[in-house]
């Protein structure tokens, strides 16, 4: 992942907002409310962000998820509002590459019927979802970080793709959810594979003909 580095300015800035954090009335306190437990939360962000200063990929999805939880939160979602402020020059701009991955997986499964848990901290670096899609026993695990997104189906089966541009991130992603979308088909099964040495091995059978067994497979292409 890449460190996006914060200017003196906005470290100062940061570091402001998280003085007032600290001295809000309940703060060092367990929290109480959610409102509360936003702010917990974003001054944890800041004081790495701070420490660090700068911030990867990981960290902007954190705060993009921040802005979204902490919506209905009027005292966190103000102080939020100051952090992106502070360190997002082009906001929208910002925000929509930022965000775009969560919300292109949210709006997929929705359509789908897949039950999303969310986009939480995974792995160091990755950011992750876990899908529940009908009809199938466990959760998919969808991983992205900067360069790489990873699907990981129940029984250990996974498949990566890589974006090393914005552009080609937004092709691996809607790679991997067209994947999902053959996982979910019930032509999708389980196979036992009889080998002449050693003994037989697990594959997944995908609808749209990848197979994947746990140590790799092959992607089929449309």
């Amino acid at each position: 992942m890449t460190m996006a580095k914060l200017t003196r300015r906005q470290i100062a800035e940061l570091q402001r907002i998280r003085d007032d954090l600290e001295r809000e009335p309940d703060a060092g306190r367990l929290p109480a409310t959610d409102d509360a437990a936003s702010r917990a939360v974003l001054g944890a962000w800041l004081a790495g962000v701070i420490t660090s200063k700068g911030w990867t990929d990981t960290s902007v999805f954190d705060l993009v998820e921040q802005a979204r939880e902490a919506e209905d939160d009027f005292v966190a979602h103000a102080y939020v509002e100051r952090v992106v402020a502070a360190v997002m020059s082009d906001r929208d701009q910002m925000m929509r590459r930022c965000g775009e991955a969560n919300v292109a997986v949210r709006e997929h499964c929705r359509e789908r019927g897949y039950q999303v848990s969310g986009c939480k901290p995974g792995r160091a670096g990755y950011r992750t979802w876990k899908i529940a899609v009908p009809g199938r026993i466990g959760e998919v695990d969808l991983e992205l970080d900067g360069d790489v997104c990873l699907l990981t189906f129940p029984g250990g089966f996974s498949w990566p793709e890589y974006g090393y541009t914005s552009g080609d991130a937004r092709e691996a992603l809607e790679d991997q959810l067209r994947l999902l979308d053959a996982y979910a088909a019930p032509t999708t099964r389980m196979v036992l594979r009889k080998r002449v040495l050693g003994r037989s091995r697990s594959e997944l059978h995908f609808s749209d003909g990848t197979v994947l067994g746990r140590h790799g497979g092959k992607r089929a292409w449309s």
